[in-house]
């Protein structure tokens, strides 16, 4: 769970290989709050997890797939109003799990259309039922704000080389899981100030830290920070003065096509141009 506003994960877990996505989001709940909004991707609007977060009192916003609505349909082929008030039920082979776990038997939602550049619809469910204090054409851009969240796995995953674990038992995959998702946040904490004195420079686009400089710089004086006797005060001055060198422009709208790349590809990038941070 990721705080898309902080750049800081409020909960970090490490699952069964083949535990379910909306499984592992049950772990979390614990760690949010009535005024928060979960937004999810495609895979959770599942009704278990939507009447959990009911029972709960948590607001939502997640992206439907054609097969998670019947109404969703319809409404990615363009049909009906962009924004619908609906009542879902549980399929029957739910109504066991349903009742024992003490849900509501049918939840009222809205179904939110999105369309996007390319002329492409989307549709978003939500509890934000009130049409007027939440306008439809608010929510393309609220939901857009989940991409952070994609753009943080990729800094575990590539820049922190997460997966390169440096030992083979449990415990030292559980160190190195830990550890990395930790220097993130202590990244995110150390770099707020820099971002938004860069934020405020006039320069033709806005800046911010680069995120390469930023955790080379934390590779280096982390120990320091955390255990050293040196005044920490004095570390942190220093890591901001090598935040601030080489900041990198925000380019927002902007839109670079993926490019696919074959297996021989991958592997020659990470046996020889891969460049690992820790």
């Amino acid at each position: 769970m990721y705080d898309v506003l902080n750049r800081i994960a409020l909960d970090s877990q490490l699952g069964h290989a083949q535990a379910d996505e909306v499984d592992l989001a049950h772990s979390h709940l614990a760690d949010t709050h009535e005024p928060d909004l979960s937004i999810g991707d495609r895979n959770y609007p599942s009704y278990l997890w939507l009447a959990t977060l009911h029972q709960a009192n948590r607001n939502y916003l997640i992206r439907c797939s054609a097969a998670a609505f019947a109404q969703a349909r319809g409404m990615l082929k363009g049909e009906g109003d962009d924004s619908q008030i609906v009542t879902r039920k549980p399929h029957h082979r739910q109504l066991q799990e349903i009742k024992r776990s003490g849900l509501l038997p049918s939840i009222t939602v809205r179904l939110v259309r999105v369309v996007f550049k390319t002329g492409e619809y989307e549709v978003l469910v939500t509890s934000l039922l009130d049409k007027h204090e939440y306008q439809t054409a608010e929510f393309k851009s609220l939901y857009a704000l989940r991409w952070s969240e994609e753009t943080f796995d990729g800094i575990l995953k590539t820049r922190l080389n997460l997966e390169n674990f440096m030992g083979k038992t449990a415990q030292s995959v559980y160190q190195d899981f830990y550890a990395t998702v930790y220097l993130t946040g202590l990244e995110s904490i150390l770099t707020a100030q820099c971002d938004a004195f860069l934020g405020n420079q006039p320069t033709r686009q806005p800046q911010q830290v680069n995120r390469a400089a930023s955790f080379h710089a934390l590779k280096d004086h982390a120990i320091e920070i955390l255990y050293s006797n040196e005044d920490t005060d004095s570390v942190i001055k220093k890591l901001e003065e090598l935040f601030l060198t080489h900041p990198t422009s925000v380019r927002n709208n902007r839109q670079v096509p993926s490019k696919k790349c074959s297996a021989r590809q991958w592997l020659h990038y990470a046996k020889r141009r891969c460049q690992i941070c820790f």
